[in-house]
């Protein structure tokens, strides 16, 4: 063998090592601040509900991609939507969403968030977490977190509590509502508006 071929192979070695540790520490350190900002807001007694939601909405917004998951959890409805169903759902679905994120992690109070790994899934990195709660009723719930990192600006796209996806399941639940509804985006709109109000 060549020199030239032992060089290409160190190199083509060395890129492989270089990626199975690849090191994605800005994101653990990004679901360790965002989960942890979360939590204190919701379990932050010194605040009335409103000024929770207020900063809690502040949080969401700025940390995960509200507009990749609205189209997501759609599908196909979304192509055929009007401008007008357009602007209609997003609003919806962005209250919906926040308050169902919120009841998620509200039940977690004075818990730790403890990171455990992280890896590459294509163009996305899965952030894998415990909320941990050391004492007689010692509490480990698995979070991971799904990133999608795109003009420099990283967001969260999905949260899976033990093994089950946000994302998914919503989706799920969306595409069997308009599948019982004809397809009516205007019914899934006035459903998300209604639970909305409840809230």
């Amino acid at each position: 063998m060549n020199l030239k071929k032992i060089i290409t192979l160190i190199i083509f070695f060395s890129s492989l090592n270089t990626l199975a540790f690849a090191n994605f520490e800005s994101e653990e350190n990004f679901v360790s601040d965002f989960a942890a900002s979360a939590i204190n807001i919701l379990g932050n007694e010194s605040l009335n509900n409103n000024d929770k939601n207020i900063q809690f909405t502040d949080l969401v917004m700025s940390s995960i991609d509200m507009n990749l998951i609205s189209k997501f959890v759609l599908s196909r409805y979304w192509k055929t939507a009007s401008d007008q169903q357009k602007i209609s759902y997003l609003n919806a679905f962005k209250e919906y969403f926040i308050s169902s994120y919120a009841n998620k992690l509200d039940q977690y109070s004075g818990e730790k968030v403890v990171i455990v790994s992280s890896e590459a899934a294509k163009k996305f990195v899965i952030v894998k977490s415990n909320i941990v709660r050391d004492g007689a009723d010692t509490l480990k719930i698995e979070l991971n977190w799904r990133l999608l990192t795109r003009d420099d600006q990283t967001k969260i796209i999905d949260l899976s509590i033990e093994g089950i996806s946000l994302i998914i399941a919503q989706r799920e639940e969306f595409q069997s509502f308009l599948s019982n509804n004809n397809g009516d985006l205007n019914a899934l709109i006035n459903r998300l508006k209604s639970i909305n109000a409840k809230n």
